[in-house]
């Protein structure tokens, strides 16, 4: 049976590679033909982990092959092309199936101490309008399949996520993959758990996608919210890399100053009109105050004035 597998798995790949060199051409193979049902099977084959077969048993097999497959492609080569993670692993990179390549890629854009690293787990963390409402900015980093947040000078980092209809189905197989396999290092569960954090309803959705962090392919922004509040069922909290980040985070947020400074700028500059009210305003405040502080000192220097005539005529 793992065999028969293994060999139509093989067959898969390589029909996925002629058909990518030849996208203008029609196979006439009702497999490739149809792009539902060769998504589907892309799918279970490459992402369910209960689908999974070990890659050594699949690269032996391939090797028989490779001398009669032009242009003499592994099959690690062939496999990271058709999955557009070329420039995105290292060479050095080992795997153990097609969900662990997965992990791996996004794994590998963390700092070198994440891996194996291990860091408290987040506790707390405001959502998403909590923060931008306190003052917190945010930037979108364009980085596929990146995990790496930072946050620095008062600016949460984070890369831009697409949310498309498979990416509940990649997210669970790979976080149940690392609740097995990577317990202490569970990478892309933290990850998850971070963004559950930022996540609570469609208005955080909504403040993350006007950022440009998320973009949203699935509909409504409250399907969003439901997919990542949903996906941390059931997950053991382990050590974190983002605990330090979210409790910097937290602080920057409970600073009254950096809150005080988020409310004045949100209300009384937060778009031209009211910018320019603002601003006018205080141009009509200053010009009263110098008015009535200029009157005052005109009162003064006439009441001089009267008192030195007063007392030269006494003289007189």
């Amino acid at each position: 049976m793992i065999l028969h597998d293994s060999v139509f798995i093989i067959e898969f790949i390589l029909r996925l590679g002629y058909m990518v060199s030849r996208p203008d051409q029609l196979l006439r193979d009702p497999l490739m033909d149809e792009p539902c049902l060769m998504n589907t099977v892309k799918d279970d084959l490459f992402t369910l982990l209960e689908n999974q077969l070990p890659y050594f048993i699949l690269e032996k097999l391939f090797g028989l092959l490779l001398p009669t497959i032009p242009p003499y492609k592994s099959l690690r080569q062939m496999i990271i092309s058709l999955f557009g993670f070329t420039d995105k692993i290292s060479n050095n990179s080992t795997f153990k199936h097609f969900t662990d390549l997965i992990r791996c890629v996004r794994v590998e854009t963390l700092p070198d101490f994440a891996p194996g690293t291990w860091i408290g787990h987040i506790k707390h963390m405001y959502n998403m309008e909590k923060l931008n409402s306190g003052g917190v900015k945010f930037e979108a980093v364009e980085n596929d399949f990146s995990l790496c947040v930072r946050f620095d000078n008062g600016c949460l980092k984070i890369p831009c996520l697409t949310v498309y209809d498979e990416l509940e189905m990649t997210l669970r197989n790979i976080m149940a993959l690392e609740q097995c396999h990577y317990p202490k290092s569970a990478h892309v569960c933290n990850y998850v758990i971070f963004l559950d954090h930022l996540i609570d309803t469609d208005k955080d959705v909504n403040l993350l996608v006007e950022k440009g962090i998320i973009q949203n392919h699935i509909g409504e922004h409250r399907l969003v919210a439901e997919m990542v509040n949903k996906l941390c069922l059931g997950i053991r909290f382990c050590g974190s890399y983002y605990s330090d980040i979210a409790a910097a985070v937290n602080n920057y947020y409970r600073d009254p100053f950096n809150r005080s400074h988020a409310v004045l700028k949100s209300v009384y500059f937060g778009n031209l009109w009211t910018g320019t009210g603002t601003v006018a305003a205080m141009l009509l405040l200053l010009m009263t105050l110098i008015q009535t502080v200029a009157s005052i000192i005109q009162k003064e220097e006439n009441l001089v004035l009267a008192n030195e005539f007063l007392t030269t005529n006494q003289v007189k």
